[in-house]
């Protein structure tokens, strides 16, 4: 859709364009910003309560889809609900598009509704950049590789796994990811850097689309619109982009719409902004800093962190050897969170326990999963030279297990640090 001026008339082709696009993005985009205004989370339940009820009907009735759809939160942006929301919200978009379109044949332009689709648009799209970005900045969305992956062969990990060890590695290439995001939300928040913010953010972008896609990471429909969000904003500067930068040619600055409000609404609407910016910016800057300092890398740790190998295994009095069948013996305990335990047996299996440390009396108490009722309690000595001892009894059975610290440094990916100079590619 491009409008040259908007104080000219309008194709039918424009028409059609900006009246799917205006009722597409408002299903899609609404009930923000409700939800970050207090008071006002009931109408985004019900919102939400509505498709809630429409997705899985239409799922069954008109799809005839073989299984019903299940509405949860897995993380997952790509569930057949969002697959069928995706299909109604087109639909229906369509639909009203041209019926609006049959109907009102004398309307030429909608220059000060266009306005509004861009400001809505720029702002939610702005948000979620801020949001994103600043997961990036704090090093959360993708954070430094866990003791368990430096464990985990390369060919078992998933390539969203690769992906996500590929960004966590470096908290610097995090950081510069999230402050183009930041960066060009924060544009988005302004007129006259609106074009400037919507190329930096399809740039961006199109990157995580594209990394999306090829890493099957489960958020490519979002990307997608939210590229698609992008280049709506870039869409009416797209012919004087393609003078200046493609044909070497002169062009005129693009008109926008102008709102005629007295002084004092202007200056209403001056504040109101600075508060709703001020508040997304700070609000997402001061939960970041607050989640790093809970689950992120500057999470506390447990008495004991690392990676410890197994050297004896006592059970009920009995020294297990290390065989590869064994699906009792210990081979490694994995301690990173003081909340929780990663036990890997022999076979290579992995066992999870909840946990929580004593340091006074360097006691360990081992929760069930289920009911989080104690199933196991240890006693645990470590020496001088990185020895570690742990004596109790686990699901009944009481257990001796010698231990020792394994140097983290050992691993490759951790002790191969930034140079300069290098004479020879470092690539293993």
């Amino acid at each position: 859709m491009q409008v040259e001026s908007p104080y000219q008339p309008w194709t039918i082709r424009q028409l059609l364009w900006f009246r799917f696009f205006l009722v597409f993005f408002s299903l899609y985009i609404f009930p923000f910003p409700l939800g970050h205004v207090p008071g006002l989370h009931i109408l985004t339940q019900w919102y939400t309560r509505i498709w809630h009820a429409v997705v899985p009907w239409v799922g069954a009735q008109v799809l005839k889809l073989d299984e019903p759809i299940t509405i949860f939160f897995s993380g997952s942006g790509d569930k057949t609900y969002d697959y069928v929301f995706l299909l109604i919200a087109f639909t229906c978009s369509l639909v009203a598009a041209t019926l609006w379109t049959l109907l009102a044949r004398q309307r030429r332009s909608h220059n000060q509704l266009l306005e509004v689709l861009r400001i809505y648009v720029r702002y939610y799209l702005g948000v979620m950049m801020l949001m994103y970005g600043m997961s990036k900045v704090f090093h959360l969305q993708m954070p430094s590789p866990s003791l368990l992956q430096l464990l985990q062969p390369l060919g078992d990990k998933s390539p969203m796994g690769l992906a996500w060890t590929y960004v966590g590695y470096s908290p610097a290439f995090s950081m510069f990811a999230g402050l183009s995001e930041v960066i060009g939300g924060m544009l988005l928040f302004f007129r006259r850097t609106t074009l400037l913010g919507a190329l930096l953010v399809a740039i961006v972008m199109v990157n995580v689309m594209v990394m999306n896609f090829t890493f099957d990471i489960p958020v490519k429909l979002y990307a997608t619109l939210l590229v698609l969000m992008a280049v709506f904003l870039i869409a009416p500067d797209t012919r004087r982009l393609l003078q200046v930068v493609l044909w070497n040619e002169a062009t005129q600055p693009r008109r926008p719409y102008v709102f005629k409000l007295s002084r004092r609404w202007r200056i209403v609407a001056l504040i109101v902004k600075i508060i709703f910016v001020g508040v997304i910016f700070g609000g997402d800057a001061y939960s970041s800093w607050r989640a790093v300092h809970t689950y992120g890398d500057r999470r506390p740790k447990p008495p004991l962190y690392g990676i410890f190998d197994v050297d004896r295994f006592v059970l009920r009095g009995d020294t297990l050897p290390p065989l590869t069948t064994d699906t009792k013996r210990w081979k490694q305990l994995i301690l990173q969170s003081p909340d929780y335990v990663h036990v890997k047996l022999m076979n290579d299996s992995l066992v999870y326990y909840p946990s929580s440390w004593d340091e006074a009396t360097h006691r360990l108490s081992i929760k069930g999963t289920q009911n989080g009722e104690t199933v196991g309690m240890f006693t645990y000595k470590q020496s001088d030279t990185s020895e570690l001892q742990l004596d109790g009894v686990l699901h009944k059975e009481g257990m001796v297990i010698h231990l020792r610290e394994r140097d983290l440094q050992t691993f490759r990916l951790l002790n191969n640090r930034f140079r300069w100079i290098q004479e020879y590619p470092f690539n293993r």
